[in-house]
């Protein structure tokens, strides 16, 4: 029988759940000649044996699917390993009337009575609805009985689905995307990564690599994605109670999801719905009149009937994110605005247009604008008239860029950047924030910042609100290389490194305003600074060997003498890196907790955020780590990850000095 002529029959026939049962068998235990009262499923989740059916033996290694008919003889044997397997036996009648040929095929090839087995090349689907039909079968409820069938409906079309793409020849689907499904199938749930992990029959390190190498977060991250968006669309579309919404995208706690939708998106979810609820009022009110104030009121930013309800929304200077926006519509509407962006803009090149890595020859004068001394000891810029004079080339990863004045509105999709131009006096319009962060920005550079708009996260800026800020140019980093065009068309647009030297990006940031001075000063007193300490802190601790390390995902990432912060310990400062560290090429890798001792570190210094402090706490109970040299000798130091990772800049580092000196003289 044809592929088609079973889904013919599958569609025509009456299904009713009979059982749905769980069992297991041990090694040495056995299943003998057992007649089937009914079709059955038979799914194997875990474990090695042989299943046979009247006689014809499968291979069960792991996951295997097998279906029989009404009186088929079924065996397991050969158990090696214990043997986890669910059984869901069904009756299926084909409803009447109906064609006759439909009813021929019924008779002469009934698909509900063959026998075949496969291993599916995604079990994760299938286990998924045989385990929630065994557990709404215990119930005994009408309405969980009702519960069962359309989940057997759904077991039924995933595993025709597998079986399809068998027949077609295609690869078995990467783990990466079985995990994909199974977060976006199942987020509702309480999911951590060692269940996660477990459910795919991996380990944590093999999936979090994955997941950094395809999408550029882990999937905690990405689990965190798919609830925020799920419950943008709740806010967005109905009016149950924020505590529903919680419990419905995975959160028991609704003030716990309050702070987490707050923290990522800019907003509380109030807020968002307020925003969400005027936006459409204002698309669905002919003629309203545009916010931007670089497009006349007439003009769309985007058209309305090109939108949709998954478009990223943009309000009063706060973010409120989308992960499925139309790239065709926001192509054409950013390409269809460039000449009124252009008009806007108070950088050109000497052709009057920015071209990202074309400059002429004659661009490549430079010309120093005159400072004079402040109070601080600092140079500023005399006068307001020295952005006029201004004309230098600034080099950056897409090439070059002639810069006829200062740029008095800049946009950073790097939030380490908002570090740079505050010391040196000036403040971007918009950032991206960090997806770490228990606020938009940290508190030691909030008390700085007036008037700053949120732009989306590092992997995720919002292009609409970036739109909306008008900036006279944009910096950012390979984070937005995929978007680096659209950029393009809203500013200029400058591509840096982000783990490049703080200190060389702060000379290039004092090229861009003209601070030039600023910057060379601020190096010049931390160098000053730095050598004092290093004398310090050699006399102190001789050839003590101190260890920067991060727990995360049930290992712990140690930071190497490459890695940009530990280059302030064993660099700027010259303390020692343990023989481990030293030996690697990397700028971090992973260890066990058992490797600990093998680390034989005297110092430990450990970066801790929200992701990561439930970890530590447990690698701080446990043996292991209480007998690890440093923990005896109470010379562990916990820092926050943002500010020692994230934020890599003056005023970061000034501090992140500040805490070494404090721990460790």
């Amino acid at each position: 029988m044809s592929f088609q002529d079973q889904l013919l029959l599958w569609n025509h026939a009456s299904l009713k759940v009979l059982d749905v049962r769980h069992a297991t068998l041990h090694p040495g235990d056995s299943l003998h000649a057992y007649r089937l009262p009914a079709s059955v499923f038979l799914l194997t989740t875990r474990g090695v044996a042989q299943v046979l059916l009247d006689g014809i033996a499968y291979a069960a290694d792991k996951s295997l699917v097998c279906h029989a008919g009404k009186g088929a003889l079924l065996d397991i044997v050969e158990v090696v390993e214990t043997l986890e397997y669910y059984m869901v036996f069904y009756k299926a009648v084909l409803t009447m009337p109906c064609r006759r040929e439909l009813l021929r095929m019924y008779q002469t090839s009934n698909p509900f009575l063959a026998q075949y087995a496969f291993a599916p090349p995604c079990p994760l689907p299938l286990f998924s609805k045989i385990e929630q039909m065994q557990r709404q079968w215990q119930q005994s409820g009408a309405l969980e009985k009702f519960h069962v069938k359309a989940l057997f409906h759904h077991f039924v079309y995933d595993l025709l689905q597998q079986s399809q793409t068998l027949g077609s020849g295609a690869t078995q689907p990467q783990l990466i995307t079985q995990a994909i499904h199974y977060l976006e199938e199942r987020y509702a749930e309480p999911i951590t990564l060692n269940s996660l992990t477990a459910a795919l029959d991996c380990n944590a390190r093999q999936l979090q690599r994955l997941f950094k190498a395809r999408l550029n977060i882990g999937p905690m991250e990405y689990l965190l994605q798919v609830r925020l968006k799920q419950a943008k669309a709740l806010l967005k579309h109905t009016n149950i109670t924020l505590a529903q919404i919680a419990e419905a995208v995975g959160y028991m706690d609704s003030y716990y999801f309050s702070r987490i939708f707050k923290k990522y998106t800019g907003v509380s979810p109030r807020q968002y719905k307020e925003q969400a609820r005027d936006r459409e009022h204002r698309r669905q009110t002919p003629l309203h009149k545009s916010r931007s104030s670089i497009v006349p009121g007439s003009a769309q930013l985007y058209s309305v009937t090109a939108s949709d309800d998954n478009s990223s929304h943009y309000q009063a200077g706060e973010v409120i994110h989308s992960y499925t926006s139309s790239k065709a519509a926001m192509t054409n509407s950013l390409t269809s605005m460039l000449p009124l962006l252009l008009g806007a803009h108070s950088l050109t090149t000497s052709a009057g247009a920015y071209s990202a890595g074309e400059i002429s020859p004659a661009d490549s004068v430079t010309v120093q604008p005159t400072v004079s001394s402040d109070e601080a000891g600092n140079a500023g810029i005399t006068g307001s008239t020295a952005a006029a004079s201004m004309r230098r080339i600034i080099k950056h990863q897409k090439g070059e860029f002639a810069l006829e004045q200062k740029p008095e509105k800049i946009v950073v999709l790097d939030y380490q950047y908002i570090d740079q131009l505050l010391k040196l006096g000036d403040q971007p319009i918009g950032s991206v924030i960090p997806t770490i962060e228990s606020s938009s920005f940290p508190d030691y550079l909030t008390g700085k910042l007036t008037d700053i708009k949120v732009l989306g996260t590092k992997e995720e800026p919002d292009l609409e609100a970036i739109v909306q800020a008008a900036p006279d140019l944009i910096i950012c980093t390979a984070f937005q290389e995929h978007i680096f065009e659209k950029l393009v068309e809203i500013a200029p647009t400058l591509m840096f490194d982000r783990n490049e030297d703080w200190r060389t990006t702060l000379l290039t940031f004092g090229s861009i305003v003209g601070k030039e001075q600023i910057a060379q000063n601020v190096l010049d007193r931390y160098q000053k600074r730095i050598d004092a300490l290093k004398a310090a802190l050699t006399d102190k601790l001789g050839g003590q060997t101190v260890a920067l390390i991060r727990p995360r995902d049930q290992m712990i990432r140690l930071q190497t003498a490459k890695h940009r912060t530990a280059k302030i310990l064993y660099g700027d400062l010259g303390m020692s890196p343990p023989q481990m560290v030293m030996d690697s090429t990397k700028t971090s890798f992973t260890i066990s907790l058992e490797a600990m001792s093998a680390l034989n570190a005297d110092h430990l210094i450990v970066l801790q955020d929200d992701s990561n402090t439930e970890l530590v706490e447990e690698y701080q109970q446990t043996a292991i780590w209480k007998n690890v040299p440093a923990v005896q000798a109470n010379q562990v130091y916990t820092v926050d990850t943002t500010l020692w990772v994230g934020y890599y800049g003056p005023f970061a580092i000034n501090q992140i000095v500040d805490e070494i000196a404090e721990a460790m003289l």
